[in-house]
């Protein structure tokens, strides 16, 4: 199936992992950083990155032909006009902070037209991130999981503005990814959507249970694995990349 070009905002793990997903099904993509070292760094991630392609190949998943067919789909751009130019959609994957998303958002609404402009915020409202633009309907949240090309979930979240046309090719998108999705509705007054804030309320049990002398954090990611079929605990997880507040 031939698509259309598709742009990225952000390079990082998981600009990188998006881009490389989105190219492997093949979309032309355009990732944009916002220096010539970061876009570098970008292009670097998803070639030679942890997941990257050089892993898919290794691991069978990815022969070297399709390998190099895949680079030739990725673009990477310091210039966010170049970047979104006739795309079929523009995903913003920057920083998890507001300020940042809300200037990235303000300069997409300067250069870009109606395509559907959506954030891989992984708890920020639609509705935060939607003020920033003129038309508020063409923004919807695709919060990917980390590691993008082996993680199947995406949470879709849509505010009462966004419009159904926008939500569907959401929807759409990760159905042509081979991946699961859940669509909900935005909750302004919370941050984490669905798995985050589960998974938060269980982490925070967990820090309760050994802060009060129950149980060693060890006793209770085996307790959670082996109880509960879990792939990792809560503080396994947290060692291997995931900060707490």
């Amino acid at each position: 199936m031939a698509h259309q070009a598709a742009a990225v905002v952000g390079g990082g793990i998981m600009g990188a992992g998006i881009a490389q997903v989105l190219a492997r099904n093949g979309y032309d993509v355009r990732v944009r950083e916002i220096n010539e070292e970061l876009a570098a760094e970008a292009e670097e991630r998803v070639v030679e990155g942890n997941y990257g392609l050089e892993d898919a190949v290794e691991g069978g998943y990815l022969s070297e032909e399709e390998k190099e067919e895949t680079l030739e789909r990725l673009t990477f751009t310091t210039d966010l006009e170049e970047a979104t130019d006739g795309t079929e959609f523009v995903i913003e994957a920057v920083t998890e902070k507001l300020s940042i998303k809300g200037q990235v958002f303000r300069d997409l609404d300067e250069v870009t037209d109606d395509q559907p402009l959506f954030s891989n915020t992984s708890g920020f409202s639609v509705t935060s991130i939607a003020n920033a633009v003129s038309d508020p309907s063409r923004v919807a949240v695709t919060h990917f999981f980390n590691p993008v090309p082996i993680m199947s979930m995406v949470e879709i979240v849509k505010a009462p503005e966004t419009d159904e046309a926008v939500v569907e090719r959401a929807e759409e998108l990760v159905d042509e990814l081979d991946k699961t999705r859940v669509t909900i509705d935005d909750d302004p007054g919370s941050y984490g959507f669905l798995a985050n804030r589960c998974h938060a309320a269980m982490r925070a049990e967990a820090q309760k249970i050994v802060d009060e002398g129950i149980a060693t954090e060890e006793q209770v990611d085996k307790a959670l694995e082996e109880g509960y079929n879990l792939p990792v605990g809560p503080f396994s997880l947290r060692g291997i990349g995931e900060e707490w507040d």
